[in-house]
């Protein structure tokens, strides 16, 4: 077995699609120390820049203080604290949803949905962009999987009318915000083809929630159709600066996902600390929408600067950017000049991506200075001439 694995390793190295881990240690809110060089860290999820923010990191020692430092049982055991029923109730209403169920991430929760709910007897539709914990959770459900093409409504449209005929129920899955190349899923076509053929919709608002919508609930809100879809997952752990993810649903899904979701049935509960800082967090963004204006002044700034200055964003929209480069060596020497120049960012290659597709991916986090994205921009601008790639 140890020969079959280094051959492997072997041949990830040859094609460019290694990894290992780069071990960092948070310096402030936009910049991490590693290797003890100073770096501006833009592979943050960090959105709104809550992670440091000070009435979060109250809310936490607090927490610590009162409830102590692990959960230390399964929510189905004596794992369900007080805080949980706080912030599933505060986060159902601001989504728009009835109930919602806190889980401990988003992967959990997103094999959770796909394993529990859909069956061998039914067909689930998914967008062929769609995150590994989507596409994992739809091979433990054993369901008929048909993928159509990258937000491609009438290729879906398509492949519903081919299967229409079929037993059992059919499911729409897709992201919101797609979390590789930042662009946005046609959630109110798919909402027309719901209505239409009686399908049933599962959407992943991982990058959405914090950002999108005059009060940062998401894309639905963004898109006027807020609380419209039958199974919503969103996280904790990218704008909101905490951890953890919910499911937001109708009473009866809800109850479902409690007796048959087996990674929330056998999991350690969230510790304390976690639950005040998300609940915290949420106060935050509904209390003072300034900080979603903050960081989109960011986003619109990068955007129409690199897009000026020859970078093809695609249509990606919001704080993830992608830089298509294709080809993985060149990629990564793209990573490696970037390194040198003090920024910490990340070469994305297959199996993450497509082949062919290897790519800089950043974020643009709301407590970036002018100063510090001026030269995030202009490093990326000379690097990538300097490479040939511009």
């Amino acid at each position: 077995m140890k020969e079959e694995i280094k051959t492997t390793l072997s041949n990830l190295k040859k094609v460019g699609n290694y990894r290992f881990l780069r071990y960092v240690k948070p310096k402030s809110t936009t910049k991490i120390l590693y290797n003890g060089k100073e770096y501006l860290n833009l592979s943050s999820n960090s959105y709104l820049s809550l992670h440091f923010h000070p009435a979060i990191l109250d809310a936490a020692r607090r927490a610590l203080d009162d409830y102590g430092a692990g959960n230390c049982s399964s929510r189905s055991l004596s794992g369900s604290l007080d805080l949980y029923r706080t912030l599933e109730k505060e986060f159902a209403t601001f989504k728009g949803y009835k109930r919602c169920l806190v889980f401990s991430n988003g992967f959990m929760a997103n094999i959770s949905i796909l394993a529990s709910i859909t069956g061998p007897e039914d067909t689930i539709f998914t967008d062929e962009l769609n995150h590994s914990s989507l596409i994992h959770g739809m091979r433990l459900s054993k369901a008929k999987k048909v993928i159509f093409r990258h937000r491609d409504i009438d290729h879906l449209h398509d492949c519903i009318k081919r299967e229409k005929n079929r037993n059992g129920r059919s499911f729409v899955v897709t992201e919101t915000i797609f979390s590789m190349d930042g662009d946005v899923a046609p959630l109110k076509e798919i909402l027309w083809l719901k209505e239409k053929y009686g399908l049933y919709t599962i959407i992943d608002d991982a990058h959405g929630t914090g950002v999108f919508g005059e009060t940062g609930s998401g894309i639905e809100e963004e898109l006027g159709i807020k609380g419209s879809a039958d199974i919503h997952m969103a996280t904790f752990g990218k704008a909101l600066g905490s951890y953890g993810a919910a499911v937001l649903s109708d009473p009866y899904t809800i109850r479902f996902l409690i007796n048959k979701a087996k990674p929330f049935m056998y999991t350690t509960a969230l510790p304390p600390s976690v639950l005040a800082s998300s609940i915290a967090a949420l106060n935050l963004i509904k209390n003072d929408t300034s900080l979603i204006k903050e960081l989109w002044r960011n986003i619109n700034y990068v955007r129409q600067q690199l897009s000026s200055l020859g970078f093809d964003l695609r249509e990606s929209k919001g704080p993830i950017v992608p830089i298509i480069i294709g080809n993985e060596k060149l990629t990564l020497k793209l990573q490696r000049l970037l390194m040198e120049k003090g920024l910490f960012i990340q070469a994305i290659r297959p199996p993450t991506v497509p082949p062919k597709t290897s790519r800089i991916r950043f974020t643009v986090v709301r407590a970036f200075t002018k100063e510090e994205l001026d030269y995030i921009i202009y490093t990326l601008f000379n690097s990538a001439k300097k490479l040939g790639i511009l």
